[in-house]
Parts: structure tokens; sequence; C-alpha cells
């Protein structure tokens, strides 16, 4: 009888069916990535050794191109940077900086690096390297320095709208310390000098905020024989300048209010 139309054995055909069944089981086993990984893939759950740049590029619009979401209990992180040479994290928005102001000898020990090209519009809106923001703190920064800032204006403190705020708070644990500490000039908005006069003893000055419990202080900033500041009275929003006699010519007082 012709071997191809010999019905095949019980036997057989069940040793068949077994081995399908067998390899079905084995192919299911396997992760989806693992069955049909590229070499030249990102895979997940490893360490993707590479001696070349890996890049994930989304052109749609609002798109986001990478996104870490750490969702388990305990310490993890959204996103880890590291770096053995230059900074840990490099972020640019709208242009990348020269190369000059983040090359490895300038950021070999920085932990985030952030840059931003200057605002074509400034009175819209102000570019901004690093943002933090935060109903507590926006940006902490401890250690030796905790905060240094360098440029046209080094570090702006702006306080909100709310009753009492406080652009700029220094403190210092102890007498042992300095809560600020200034070297070179000082500048306070609410001070000035003010012409006074020949044969007047008194100046009133309009401030805005002075209440009657201002501390303010007055000197003479001109050689007045036998003149001199009697006091300096704040009432709302002015203070008033009284010497000690009429002047015999005009003269100059300086003045300053704390609060």
């Amino acid at each position: 009888m012709d071997s191809e139309s010999t019905p095949r054995s019980r036997r057989a055909l069940l040793a068949a069916a077994a081995g399908a069944a067998g390899a079905m089981v084995a192919s299911a086993a396997l992760p989806l990535g693992v069955a049909a990984h590229d070499p030249d893939d990102i895979q997940a759950g490893t360490d993707n050794a590479t001696a070349a740049q890996t890049t994930i590029t989304n052109s749609a619009a609002d798109g986001t191109a990478l996104a870490g979401h750490a969702t388990g209990t305990g310490a993890g992180y959204g996103v880890e940077g590291t770096s053995a040479g230059g900074a840990g994290v490099f972020a640019w928005s709208v242009e990348a900086p020269d190369s000059s102001w983040f090359s490895a000898d300038l950021t070999a020990y920085t932990g985030v690096f952030g840059s931003a090209p200057a605002s074509p519009d400034p009175n819209t809106i102000t570019a901004v390297g690093v943002w933090g923001d935060s109903p507590d703190i926006g940006v902490f920064g401890g250690g030796t320095w905790g905060v240094v800032g360098f440029g046209g204006v080094g570090v702006e403190g702006d306080a909100n709208s709310a009753p009492g705020a406080i652009g700029v708070l220094a403190t210092a644990p102890t007498n042992a310390q300095w809560a600020l500490r200034v070297s070179g000039k000082v500048s306070l908005s609410r001070s000035g000098r003010t012409a006074m006069s020949s044969g007047t003893s008194s100046k009133a000055i309009a401030l805005g905020g002075v209440t009657t419990t201002s501390k303010v202080f007055a000197v003479l900033s001109t050689s007045e024989s036998g003149r001199w500041v009697r006091a300096v009275v704040p009432t709302t929003n002015k203070i008033t300048v009284y010497l000690n006699t009429t002047l015999s010519s005009s003269a100059v007082v300086s003045w300053f209010v704390l609060d």
C-alpha cells in the first residue's frame, strides 16, 4: 500500500498534537517583547547598554516625547539622570544654549542644568532656565552656600499680594550668626534727600505706607551751625522733620523709614 495514503496511527496523532501544544505553551510563557525583540529596540525591564545616543522624537501637536511615572510605593523616581562627567540632567527650552555655557568643565559637578533663551517679549513672559513651584517651597538650596545668584540682578524676591507677604526673609538661629550681611552699597526705596528753605524749621515729606508707629530717622546733610534735627515724627502717609531752630540758609536733610 502507498505510504502517503496510509492512515496515521492513533499513537502518531497523539504525539504530534502533544508537541504542538507544548510549543504553544512555551511561546505564550515568553513576554511579547522577548519573543519579537529586535536588538536595536529599547527593551523594558533591563539595562539597554549602548555606545550611541538613544533619541525619542514626538512631532505631534502638544505631544510629550518621553514620560516617566513611578506609581509604586517607596522612594522611586519618575526620571533619573546621572553622568560621570557632565550634568546629570541637561534640559533646554525653545533653542539650545551656546555650547560654552554647558561644557564638561563647567557642568561636571552639576546635578541639573536648565537653559532658556531670552524672551522676545519680557512684558508678556519671562524666560526661565529652571522653574520650581509649590504651595510650600518652590526651590530649595542646601549646602555651604544654599543659593547663589549671579547676573544683572543676582537674586530677586517678590512678595505676592497677601497682607504681610515678604519678598526676602533672612533669619539666623542665634545672635552668633548673621541674618543679613551686605558688602557694598545699600539702596532703600523708602529713603531720600530733601531740601529745606532758609527761614524754616520743619519739613513735611509725603510717603505712602507710613503710620504713627513707623521707625524713621533723619540728619542734616549740610553744615548748619547751631542747627540739628530735633525730631522726626511719623503720621499717616507722611513724616515731618523738625529742627531745633529756623535755618539761616537753605539746607538738605537725609532720611529713611524702616517700616
